[in-house]
C-alpha cells in the first residue's frame, strides 16, 4: 500500500496535467491554421474558451458524484450503459491518438528553425516517430515521474506566451486586426471554423479525470485541479492570441512554420526566435507527454472491464501498461507516416479537426448525461438548475462544432469510430469466454 501511494501524484502535477494537455504544441502552430480568417479568430477563442470552462465544471460535478472512478468512461457508462460508454471512450482514445501524432508533427515544425532538412519527407517523418518513441520511453518510468516531467514542461511552456504578451505592448499594430474576416467565408461560417480550430487547444479538460487511481484524494484533487487548469490556460490562450495579432499581420502569419518564434523575432532577433522556438519544442514535448500517459490509461481501464484485450492491462514494475503502450505507440507512428503526404500545417490542421470531432462525441454524452442527471434530480432544486445550466449549452455547443470540423475530418471520424462495433461485439461474445 505504501508504494501505491508514493507512486500517486497531488495537485500541482494534477493542475499541470490539465494544463500541460491543453497547452501543447497545438497553441504555438494554431495561429497558422487562425490567419486566413484574420482577427474573427478572437472571437472564436472567447466562444470555446467560455464553453471550456462550462465542460469543466460538469466533469468537476462529475467527479464529486462519482469519486475515484476513471472519468469519461463511466460518466457515460452509468447514463447510458456499457456499448455507449465503449463508443464514446474509444473515440476519444483515438483522439488522443491523432492528438499525439499532430503533436509530433508540431514539434517538428518548430524544429525546422534549427534543421532547415525538416522541411524534406525523408527526415522530417523519422523525426517526428523518433520524438514519439522516446516519450514512450519515458513514461515506463510511471506516473510520479511522469506527473514531475509534467509540472516542469508546463512551467516552461507558458514562458513564451507570457512574453509574447509582453512584447506586443512595445509594436502593437492595431492596423492587423482589419478587415476583422479577410477570408472568403461569411462572419457566421468564419466564427464556426475558428471556434472549432481553437477548440481543439482545450481538449484535455477531463484529463485529472482518468487516471483517478493514480490520484492522491482524488474527490478533492480532481475538481480543483479541472477548474484551475482550464481557467488558467483560458486567460493565457485568449492574451496571447491577441498578442500575436498585435505583433504579425494575417499574411505573415500563414507563412510561418513558427508563428510565436517569428513574432519574437521581430523584436529580439534572430536569437530571441531561437529561444522562443525552443521553448515551443519543450511545451509540445510536455503536451506529449501528458497525453500518452492517457494514451495508455484508456485502453488498460478497458482492458480491466474485458472490452479491450487483456495485453493493454499487463503492467510493468512502475505499474505502466508497457504492451499497450508499445501498441499505442506504433499506431501514433503508422498515423504520421499516412499523413506525410501534405505538408507541416495541413497535416496538422486536418489531424487536429478529426480528434476534434472524436473528442465532441464524448463532450456531446457528457453533456446529455448532465441533462439527464438534472431531470433525475428534479427535487433538488440548486442541483436541478446548476445542471441544465451548463448541460444545454454544452451539449447544443456540441453539435455546433461537430458540424463545424467539416466533412472531410467528420467523414474519417466515423469510419475511426465505426472500428469499435465489430472490437465490442467480439470482445463481448468471444474474448470474454476464452
Amino acid at each position: 500500500m505504501h508504494n501505491i501511494e508514493n507512486n500517486r501524484i497531488e495537485l500541482k502535477e494534477s493542475i499541470s496535467l490539465v494544463m500541460g494537455n491543453m497547452i501543447g504544441a497545438g497553441i504555438f502552430m494554431l495561429p497558422v491554421s487562425l490567419s486566413k480568417y484574420g482577427s474573427i479568430s478572437i472571437l472564436g477563442w472567447l466562444i470555446s474558451g467560455f464553453m471550456a470552462l462550462i465542460l469543466a465544471n460538469i466533469f468537476k460535478r462529475l467527479s464529486i458524484k462519482y469519486p475515484g472512478e476513471s472519468g469519461p468512461f463511466y460518466y457515460t457508462e452509468k447514463s447510458f450503459g456499457q456499448f455507449v460508454g465503449f463508443f464514446v471512450i474509444w473515440g476519444y482514445w483515438i483522439s488522443i491518438l491523432l492528438v499525439n501524432a499532430s503533436l509530433a508533427i508540431a514539434i517538428t515544425s518548430y524544429s525546422t528553425i534549427f534543421f532547415s532538412k525538416l522541411d524534406i519527407i525523408s527526415f522530417s517523418l523519422p523525426f517526428a516517430i523518433t520524438i514519439v518513441v522516446i516519450i514512450g520511453l519515458l513514461n515506463l518510468s510511471g506516473i510520479k515521474k511522469v506527473g514531475r516531467f509534467q509540472f516542469i514542461t508546463s512551467f516552461l511552456k507558458i514562458l513564451p506566451l507570457i512574453l509574447t504578451i509582453f512584447i506586443s505592448f512595445i509594436v502593437f499594430d492595431i492596423s492587423n486586426f482589419t478587415p476583422i474576416n479577410i477570408s472568403q467565408e461569411t462572419n457566421f461560417e468564419a466564427i464556426t471554423v475558428t471556434t472549432a480550430l481553437t477548440f481543439f487547444a482545450f481538449l484535455g479538460i477531463e484529463s485529472a479525470t482518468i487516471p483517478a487511481d493514480k490520484i492522491k484524494n482524488p474527490e478533492r484533487t480532481i475538481p480543483k485541479a479541472t477548474i484551475i487548469g482550464t481557467s488558467i490556460t483560458f486567460f493565457i490562450y485568449l492574451l496571447s492570441s491577441i498578442a500575436i495579432f498585435g505583433i504579425m499581420n494575417p499574411s505573415e502569419i500563414s507563412v510561418s512554420n513558427a508563428p510565436f518564434a517569428d513574432a519574437i523575432g521581430i523584436v529580439l532577433g534572430d536569437y530571441g526566435r531561437g529561444i522562443i522556438a525552443i521553448f515551443a519544442i519543450i511545451s509540445g514535448i510536455g503536451c506529449l507527454n501528458g497525453w500518452t500517459l492517457l494514451q495508455i490509461e484508456i485502453p488498460k481501464n478497458l482492458a480491466k472491464k474485458r472490452l479491450l484485450g487483456r495485453i493493454f492491462s499487463d503492467t510493468n514494475s512502475n505499474g505502466v501498461p508497457y504492451k499497450g503502450l508499445i501498441i499505442s505507440t506504433i499506431i501514433v507512428s503508422g498515423l504520421i507516416g499516412i499523413n506525410y503526404t501534405k505538408d507541416l500545417s495541413n497535416i496538422f490542421t486536418f489531424l487536429i479537426l478529426t480528434s476534434t470531432f472524436c473528442t465532441l462525441i464524448l463532450y456531446f454524452f457528457i453533456s446529455l448525461s448532465e441533462i439527464l442527471i438534472a431531470f433525475k434530480n428534479k427535487n433538488n432544486i440548486s442541483s436541478y438548475y446548476k445542471s441544465l445550466i451548463t448541460g444545454i449549452p454544452a451539449f447544443l455547443f456540441s453539435i455546433w462544432m461537430i458540424i463545424g470540423v467539416g466533412y472531410e475530418s467528420i467523414i474519417s471520424g466515423i469510419v475511426l469510430l465505426s472500428l469499435s462495433l465489430p472490437i465490442y461485439i467480439y470482445q463481448k461474445k468471444y474474448a470474454r469466454h476464452k
